[in-house]
Parts: C-alpha cells; structure tokens; sequence
C-alpha cells in the first residue's frame, strides 16, 4: 500500500482526502455560541427526528411520541403541541414548510399530511396508490412542488402544493433509486440520495426530467443519507464513508470530499447548507461541526453543555441553527458567532 502524500492536492482550491489517507486537519473556527437547551415535559419531545424552520416558529416532529411541537423561534418557548388525536400522526419524521404551510411524512401511515401554519388547521392527508407511499421518509420543496422520497418503494413523489394533487411518480432502474433516503431542493432542480444503490439522482424540479445519476468512486458515494443544496453547490453526507462530497449543482462535478476524520465528524446523519457555512450532524460523535466551505475551517461542538444525543436533524433559522437530538429528547439552539 503505497504512503499517503506529505501534502495533497486540492480540488476547486481546498485540500480534499486520498482514499486511505485521513486528510488534513481543518483550521479551526472561533467558538459558535450556545443560547440554549430546550428539553422537558413542557415540550413534549419524544424522539424529536425531524425539524423545519418558519419566519417565527419551529416545528420539530416526535417520532416515538406521535405528535408535532410548535416552538416561538425568537424565544424558544412552547407554543403549541399537534397530537395524533387532531391531525392522525403516526410516526412523524420528515418535515417541510414553506408559503404558510407545514408537511408532516408518516411512516407508519404511508401519508403526508399538510398543515396551515397560520391557524393550525388541518389541510388534508394525501395518502393512497395515486401517492406511491410505501415510506415516505423524507421531504423537500422546490418551487411550487413538494417532493417525497420513499425508501421502501424506491421512489419519488412530486405534489402539487398548490391542490395536494400528485403529479408523478418516478421509479425504476434509470433513475437508480434503492432506498432513497434524503432530498434536496435548490432552484428548479431536486436532488435524490439512494443508499442502496450509493448514487445521487438529479431531476428537473418541475417536470421530474431524470438530469443524471452520480455515482462511482471517485465521488466517495458508498451510503450517502443526508443531502443540502445552497448557492450552486450540492453537499451528500456519506455515514459509511466518515466523509462530505461536494458537488456542483449545475454540472454534477466534483468538487471536494471533506474527510470526517480531519474535519471534526463521524458517521454524518444530518446536514444543513446556507451561504458558505455547512453544519454537519454526527450521530456517532455525539457532535455538530461547522465547516467554512470557502476555507475550509472547521468548530466541532460537543460535550455536556450541548446535549447532542443522536443529533438527527438540523434547521435554520435567522442566523441561528437549531439540532434536533432523537436520543436526548431535546432541542439544541446555536447561537452566530
């Protein structure tokens, strides 16, 4: 096995892993602050594995407690909990809001449910063949366009926000899904993370046009689970692999792989992107780092004072990023630097 280099070459002007190699150790960030721990019976978490962000609320799903909690984003305060009993949840994970309105994915009910931000009120629950829901567990919007992803059916739902209508449902072998497992929307194209088949699909947000299938070693694709998508770029979390790939959101070429090892995570579950910062989740170091994509620097928070049991889920919301911890029934808040 030939020596790793003293000093590795870099693609798109950041230092970037060699297969076998650990990479090299990111700069470090200033410290992002903590503003606060929200956990308790007020809150009524229970396997918080989802969370999405408003202009004033947040909403994070329970999965193991079937319901919704409604936080005041400036505050952090209660504002309200969505039971079963009112909107028929049946494990809530995946979340997505936009235009005055909240989307719940239910797995156990193959269902999502639409919910009116504003007033509370139950929309309606699209369910049934027309949907294709088998397990539904993840959402994104783009446009006007809600798109489900569903690992057991190995497809993809697009929904017309506007009527809840179903457009299509894309499956099959040209589109590589086995066990798509993450989404993400930017602009007029989605993006569709399959595990099984270590790929990422690229469709036309508005037609469903099958635009590629990335895939291969180069990319570093071997279980990609988490996807974000912000300013022309598209970053897959790969939990197998320890690593972030970097791609281009209108070409599909590669930019980077950020090696967890030298950055800071393990065994990513959940990523989040805006301008030029990317938050990355890691379930098995108990931790989220905070990485300068036009740099490279990098701030590992962990320990105690955070929380982070089984970081799930992540959402912004101003300048402030928000962690969902299914192991520690909490939600963290993050202060900007």
């Amino acid at each position: 096995i030939a020596a790793c280099p003293a000093s590795l070459t870099s693609i798109g002007g950041r230092l970037t892993a060699v297969e076998g190699c650990p990479g090299p150790a990111a700069p470090a960030l200033p410290p992002r602050p903590l503003a606060a721990v929200y956990a308790g019976p007020q809150y009524g978490f229970s396997g918080p594995s989802g969370i999405a962000a408003g202009p004033a609320r947040l909403w994070v799903s329970n999965v193991l407690g079937n319901s919704v909690t409604q936080l005041r984003s400036a505050t952090g305060k209660w504002a309200a909990t969505l039971q079963a009993s009112r909107y028929g949840f049946q494990g809530p994970e995946a979340l997505a809001v936009g235009a005055g309105e909240l989307w719940v994915a239910n797995v156990q009910a193959n269902s999502v449910i639409e919910i009116n931000t504003s007033t509370g009120n139950l929309v309606r629950t699209m369910s049934g063949s027309a949907y294709g829901f088998d397990d539904p567990c993840a959402l994104a919007l783009a446009g006007h366009y809600l798109w489900v992803a569903d690992a057991r059916a190995a497809s993809v739902t697009e929904i017309d926000t506007a009527s809840g209508a179903p457009l299509r449902v894309l499956s099959g072998a040209r589109y590589g899904f086995d066990d798509p497992y993450a989404l993400a929307g930017s602009g007029d194209r989605v993006w569709v993370a399959s595990a099984g088949d270590h790929s990422v699909t690229e469709l036309g947000a508005t037609t469903g046009r099958l635009i590629r299938v990335i895939s291969g070693r180069r990319y570093g694709l071997d279980d990609p689970g988490a996807l974000a998508a912000s300013g022309g770029r598209v970053w897959i979390a790969d939990q197998t692999g320890d690593s972030i790939t970097e791609i281009s959101a209108r070409t599909g070429a590669l930019i980077a792989i950020l090696p967890g090892g030298s950055t800071g995570f393990a065994d990513p579950s959940a990523i989040l992107a805006a301008g030029n910062l990317l938050w990355v989740a890691s379930e098995a170091g108990q931790s989220v780092t905070e990485i300068d994509v036009s740099t490279g620097a990098a701030r590992t928070l962990s320990g105690p004072r955070y929380d982070f049991g089984s970081p799930a889920a992540l959402a912004a919301s101003g300048q402030d990023v928000w962690v969902a911890n299914l192991g520690a029934d909490s939600v963290t808040e993050l202060l900007p630097r």
